[in-house]
């Protein structure tokens, strides 16, 4: 039993770890320019250095962070090729996903999808980075939980992840209202009509914007980190 406690207590601190590191990475506290200690971070996060570099070699594994033999672990930013891999990924996963809905949501994930929604127009006009892409993610991952359970949402959680962690600079400002601000509300506006064909080719154009965007922002960056205010 006190084996099973300690255990528990070290994942969690894992957990942790894991939450404050990805913290650091999305408010630019930590860059592709720096070599992540455990010791310096495990500092930061207030915690031993065990359960860091547990969380560490978790990062890694998951694809967030590179790591170099006797150098140790630094962010590496996605290629081009790893952006486009990450929309494909996507574009099959969320299309696929619509099919299922209708069958499955309920009042409260119509009210979750409103909620997301607004939530996300409130953060455009607000002219809030931050909370764009908060807001962007909630919306996606809340679509894929009621289409595809806990499973799915994990799984568009790490994809967002993969994207926005490790571009975090590319991707902050490539959503103006006028753009892409009221696709949510079109793909939602067709599920509530139970229109899913319509949901899905709306859904389609906006992942392929997006990506798009993504790809040019990558293009016009002249330096391996933009010097973005939040």
């Amino acid at each position: 039993m006190d084996k099973e406690k300690t255990r528990s207590e070290n994942e969690d601190l894992t957990l942790r770890a894991i939450n404050g590191i990805k913290n650091m990475l999305f408010s630019n506290e930590i860059t592709s320019a720096l070599r992540l200690n455990a010791r310096d971070l495990s500092k930061r996060l207030d915690m031993s250095p065990t359960p860091v570099i547990q969380a560490l070699k978790l990062l890694h594994f998951q694809g967030i962070l590179g790591h170099v033999p006797n150098k140790g672990y630094f962010l590496e930013t996605n290629t081009p090729q790893m952006i486009q891999d990450i929309f494909h990924l996507r574009m099959a996963l969320e299309i696929a996903g619509l099919e299922t809905l209708p069958d499955r949501i309920t009042s409260n994930g119509w009210r979750e999808l409103e909620t997301a929604v607004a939530t996300h127009l409130d953060a455009l006009e607000k002219d809030s980075a931050r909370h764009v892409l908060l807001a962007d993610m909630t919306f996606h991952t809340t679509l894929a939980r009621i289409s595809s359970g806990s499973a799915g949402e994990r799984l568009m959680r790490n994809l967002f992840e993969m994207l926005y962690l490790k571009n975090r600079g590319v991707v902050l400002y490539i959503s103006p209202r006028q753009r892409f601000g009221t696709h949510h509300q079109v793909i939602l506006g067709h599920l509530k009509k139970s229109d899913v064909k319509a949901a899905r080719e709306s859904l389609r154009h906006h992942l392929t914007a997006v990506r798009d965007a993504v790809l040019s922002s990558m293009e016009s960056q002249t330096g391996p980190d933009l010097d973005l205010k939040w």
